[in-house]
């Protein structure tokens, strides 16, 4: 884990975390708190949230890892106005002149990680997780 937190403090600015990370196979990570007290046995499939991905250039946040570390980052982390939140919650790539793995913010809403390369933070949003234009369930007036 030693390594995972230091491309966090690298990243984001993060000096420790005070839940487990857990490096499965191609890269993934999973986060979990200490362990439950059940008679169930741990899943071999199952090792906590997906937390994220190592990739050769860095650690890729999920939208669930944005949001554990977000209130922990001390840089590379974006604010967002409310059509800007919205456009990247459909899964469009923002018009953003920074460079690496950020994470995106609205309010006190963490909305997921992107990567810049200078002019542009690409969209990592799953598909099935974005927002068309029937959804309902999130205005601005939430933050």
């Amino acid at each position: 884990m030693g390594r995972i937190v230091r491309l966090l403090r690298e990243q984001f600015g993060i000096d420790a975390v005070d839940f487990e990370i857990i490096e499965g196979k191609n890269g993934k990570l999973y986060a979990r708190k200490g362990s439950c007290d059940t008679d169930i046995p741990e899943h071999k499939h199952f090792r906590g949230i997906y937390f994220g991905r190592i990739c050769k250039d860095g650690i890729r946040l999920s939208i669930e890892g944005s949001f554990l570390v977000g209130r922990l980052a001390k840089r590379n982390v974006i604010d967002l106005d409310w059509d800007s939140a919205k456009r990247w919650l459909s899964g469009e790539n923002l018009r953003l002149e920074r460079k690496g793995y950020v994470i995106l913010r609205w309010k006190s809403y963490y909305l997921g990680c992107g990567k810049g390369d200078g002019s542009i933070v690409k969209n990592f949003i799953p598909k099935e997780r974005r927002l068309t234009h029937g959804d309902k369930g999130f205005s601005e007036a939430d933050g």
